[in-house]
């Protein structure tokens, strides 16, 4: 659905935009000012999107049975590009940092300790949704107790104990954290059609609720919640709001050609957006201010990493490095 892409291409580019001010205060250091930090605390929201969108679509799609493969072609598409990117990434970490390639390559590969992390965990969340399927379990139990154990999970973590710290890395990739957004987002995609109509119907009401909820963010933030993450408790209503807000209105979008194209692209530039930014931050950085600085490393790096996949796409086997997602749907 149309809508669907809206959201995959506005969580992909505020992920872009989020790592853009990353890096460049990597070259410039910290960055102190409220407004600034809060915008980036507000762009976390598309990290927890992209399960929303992942679960919701799977949810829809597959009401009853799975399809044959359906791990073995999410494997083959998802995490091989993963492992693709990791090696990379490790590769880049041997030859401009001097660190040993097979440290790095276990560093980014099964500590998920880079940019594209988050695909472990989805794929995790595509295993529960299978045995979910297979074990016909009712929606009606296992979506509380996901929720619940999530919010705990959740809690414990942010309590900042000395396991949940020295293992940070293997924390996040660990699907537990990210069970609320997978109940969720069943909920949404089994009943989408109906849900769909009433955001439609409301949705100016739609846009108070984000507001409603970004200024709760915000006073948290003010009271000294200051942690820039996607794994904070009180970003998850933010996260729910913003996506009702951006599928309702992109109901009612005219179709644009070119969201179709960044949709296809946008797993591509999620696994190695970073890599790019990071080569190019310190000529962005160059600049006079720090809007211009963020401005020109996002939209570089937008289009260095589309135009590094489209050359890509003409390798042989291509969907095992940068996915499926980049080809054009048949027409037939």
């Amino acid at each position: 659905m149309y809508e669907w892409n809206v959201l995959r291409v506005i969580a992909c580019l505020s992920i872009v935009l989020l790592h853009a001010t990353t890096n460049i205060e990597t070259i410039n250091g910290y960055i102190d000012q409220p407004y600034y930090q809060f915008f980036r605390l507000l762009l976390c929201f598309a990290t927890p999107t992209f399960i929303l969108l992942s679960i919701l679509i799977l949810a829809n799609r597959y009401p009853n049975q799975l399809p044959p493969l359906f791990l073995w072609r999410r494997f083959q598409f998802i995490v091989m590009p993963f492992v693709a990117a990791g090696i990379l990434y490790a590769a880049n970490a041997a030859f401009h940092y001097d660190e040993n390639f097979w440290i790095a390559l276990y560093r980014h590969i099964v500590l998920g300790d880079f940019s594209g992390w988050f695909v472990m965990t989805i794929f995790q969340l595509y295993i529960l949704f299978f045995f979910i399927k297979k074990l016909q379990l009712s929606s009606i139990w296992f979506t509380s107790i996901f929720f619940l154990l999530g919010i705990f999970y959740m809690t414990i973590a942010n309590l900042n104990f000395d396991y949940f710290i020295q293992n940070d890395h293997f924390m996040r990739l660990l699907f537990v954290g990210w069970l609320p957004y997978f109940a969720m987002a069943y909920i949404i995609g089994s009943h989408y059609e109906k849900i769909a109509r009433y955001l439609v119907k409301y949705k100016f009401v739609t846009v108070l609720s984000v507001i409603l909820t970004m200024a709760i963010l915000y006073a948290n933030y003010y009271l000294g919640a200051q942690q820039i993450t996607s794994r904070r408790i009180d970003i998850m209503l933010f996260v729910l709001t913003i996506t009702f807000c951006i599928l309702a209105f992109a109901q009612s979008m005219p179709k644009l050609s070119y969201l179709h194209i960044l949709s296809r692209y946008s797993f591509g530039i999620f696994l190695i957006h970073w890599l790019i930014q990071e080569y190019l931050a310190p000529y962005c950085a160059l600049l006079p201010t720090t809007a211009l600085q963020v401005i020109s490393l996002f939209l570089s790096s937008l289009l260095v990493c589309m135009l590094l996949i489209k050359i890509i796409s003409y390798v042989p086997l291509s969907a095992y490095l940068i996915g499926k997602a980049h080809q054009k749907p048949s027409q037939h």
